[in-house]
């Protein structure tokens, strides 16, 4: 006799999801060449993608909402530099986004660098650096990122 697979609640799908991690470290941002503190920086290790996810996010008197999203593959080299242009189809993904409360909008980093200078697994410790250019915004501008971290869990 067969038993019928009951679909998980989303609830029980929340449980079995990675969990982001407070961060602890260097997150130095700017973008278009104008520094922006993040508040609050999070890092996981998504074991079933197979990659690290780093996630700064930054409110501007409560108004404005910035992040930026950096995923890379869990077995990327340290020292590797990678090349976002040719990341398209990949585990590589850098993104960064406006939240205003007329507007919101995402951005892919289509250009540029971002290097891994350290990684280790277990008690989560990355660092990098990251030049890129965006993708055009609803408004028609591509924005400039750079950014240095060097953050563990």
């Amino acid at each position: 006799m067969t038993v019928l697979a009951q679909p998980l609640t989303l609830a029980q799908q929340k449980a079995l999801r990675p969990k982001r991690i407070v961060a602890t470290g260097l997150f130095e941002a700017k973008v278009d060449l104008s520094p922006v503190e993040f508040q609050t920086t999070t890092v996981v290790h998504d074991f079933e993608q197979a990659v690290y996810r780093i996630n700064g996010r930054h409110a501007d008197n409560s108004v404005t909402i910035k992040e930026i999203f950096i995923q890379i593959p869990d077995n990327v080299r340290v020292g590797q530099e990678i090349d976002l242009e040719k990341q398209e189809f990949t585990n590589v993904k850098v993104w960064y986004s406006v939240k205003l409360p007329q507007e919101h909008y995402t951005v892919s980093a289509i250009e540029g660098t971002l290097i891994i200078r350290g990684l280790a697994a277990g008690v989560i410790k990355i660092k990098g650096t990251l030049h890129a250019t965006t993708d055009h915004d609803i408004n028609g501008h591509a924005h400039v990122l750079d950014v240095n971290f060097d953050l563990t869990s």
